[in-house]
């Protein structure tokens, strides 16, 4: 087992495309696997390591080295989803990030399309039955634990142009069974406790929310979520 990719990065590739390949339902041509694809799914999983070196949990990291085990499938969910948006950014093969979604959701139970815009330092906790809204947008350091969902409220009988998505802040952790709906804005270092349901309210910085919406409860955050998640206490 490959614990390190900064050890033998092509190894971890190979395993990584092999797992791919068996799970996706349709053949996938070997013309798409060529140098361009390695390159990026090297620059991508080197970008993945370098953040979970600065996690002290040896979940992450390890003598101050950070990991990126396939078995884990936290790590696996994270690998998924960024070298599938790369791919789509860089508009090299929607066919391989198809592969990438598709696998990323039968192995974790999580949907999370690799169009979604999802800032450094994601770190989803056994993410099992996770929806997270490929329209919305996420800040840094985004924590969704199980059972979370985000994405747009009321839409029946209305165009997917004219839903209203979420906007969520940096350093935002988000505890299991929580949604978040619609036109919502979540601030910086929000904590949304487990259970919590925000539908179209303005969230502020440095607070812990609960309850349901239109009845939030909202407490100041004595924490920096940051460092929680640098120091690993989760």
């Amino acid at each position: 087992m490959i614990q390190n990719f900064c050890s033998d990065w092509e190894a971890q590739y190979n395993a990584f495309i092999k797992v791919i390949r068996r799970d996706f339902p349709y053949e996938l041509h070997e013309d798409l696997f060529d140098n361009n694809l390695k390159n990026l799914f090297q620059d991508v999983s080197q970008d993945i390591i370098s953040q979970h070196a600065r996690i002290q949990n040896p979940y992450f990291s390890r003598k101050g080295k950070g990991i990126l085990n396939l078995a884990f499938l936290d790590h696996f969910l994270i690998l998924s989803f960024r070298f599938g948006h790369a791919l789509y950014k860089a508009d090299l093969s929607m066919e391989i990030a198809d592969a990438l979604y598709y696998s990323g959701r039968i192995r974790t139970s999580t949907d999370i399309y690799y169009r979604a815009e999802i800032g450094d330092f994601f770190l989803p906790s056994h993410p099992i039955g996770t929806v997270l809204g490929s329209r919305a947008t996420y800040g840094k350091g985004f924590r969704p634990y199980n059972g979370v969902h985000v994405g747009p409220f009321d839409v029946l009988g209305k165009s997917p142009s004219v839903l209203v998505h979420p906007v969520i802040g940096d350093g935002v952790i988000i505890f299991p069974n929580a949604s978040i709906y619609g036109g919502t804005i979540i601030g910086n270092n929000v904590t949304i406790s487990a259970g919590t349901t925000v539908i179209n309210e303005n969230v502020p910085d440095n607070c812990i929310v609960f309850g349901e919406s239109p009845h939030l409860k909202v407490m100041p955050n004595k924490h920096d979520n940051f460092e929680i998640l640098e120091q690993g206490l989760f």
